[in-house]
C-alpha cells in the first residue's frame, strides 16, 4: 500500500432529534457520487435494545485524482437510543426515527495507491524525495481541495439535520411518555 496521510480527522456531528436515517444514508451516497467518489459501504449494523434502537454505519468513498493520487473518506453513523415517532412533514403523517446520533468524518489522501514504488528500498527513497520536493505542490493542491470537499460535505449534513429539527413530533412510543 502507498502512502496514507490523515487531512481531516474526526470532524464530529453531534445531533439529537428527529432524523430520518434512511434520507441521511441517502444524502451522504449522492453528496458523494456528486463530487465523483465511489461509494463502498463497509459496515451497517442494527441492535435492538430496551432503551431504542443502536446502529452503526460505516461508508468510505474514494476517488481517483490522478494515477498517484486518491482520495478518501470514512463516514461513521452511530446512533443511539433511537425510536420511531411519527411527525408531521408538509401536512402529512410519516413515520422517522427520534435519538442521538453522531456522524464522524475522516479524510485521507492515499498517494502510490498502487504500491509500485514499493517493490525495493530504493525506489520507497526516490518516492519521498519526489513527495516531498518535486510533488510537494500538487500534493498541496491536492489536500486543499479534499478539505473543501470535506468541509462541503459536512456543512450540507449539517443542513439536512437542521431540517428534520423544524418536524413537528406528534406521537411517541408508549415507553418514552
Amino acid at each position: 500500500m502507498g502512502n496514507l496521510k490523515i487531512i481531516v480527522d474526526h470532524e464530529t456531528i453531534e445531533y439529537s432529534g428527529p432524523v430520518n436515517m434512511k434520507d441521511l444514508f441517502r444524502h451522504i451516497d449522492a453528496f458523494s457520487k456528486e463530487k465523483g467518489f465511489d461509494f463502498k459501504q463497509e459496515k451497517d449494523f442494527e441492535h435492538h435494545t430496551e432503551d431504542g434502537i443502536q446502529i452503526e454505519w460505516q461508508g468510505a468513498p474514494w476517488k481517483k485524482i490522478t494515477d498517484y493520487a486518491q482520495y478518501m473518506w470514512k463516514i461513521r453513523i452511530l446512533g443511539r437510543d433511537l425510536h420511531k415517532v411519527d411527525v408531521l412533514q408538509d401536512k402529512k403523517k410519516i413515520k422517522v426515527e427520534e435519538g442521538k446520533i453522531e456522524i464522524v468524518i475522516d479524510a485521507f489522501l492515499l498517494t502510490d495507491y498502487d504500491s509500485y514504488w514499493d517493490t525495493k528500498p530504493v525506489f520507497q527513497f526516490i518516492r519521498t524525495m519526489y513527495d516531498k520536493f518535486i510533488y510537494k505542490v500538487y500534493t498541496e493542491n491536492f489536500e486543499q481541495k479534499l478539505v473543501h470537499d470535506t468541509n462541503t460535505l459536512t456543512h450540507s449534513i449539517k443542513q439536512l439535520l437542521n431540517f428534520y429539527k423544524h418536524y413537528a413530533v406528534i406521537s411517541r412510543p408508549t415507553q418514552l411518555q
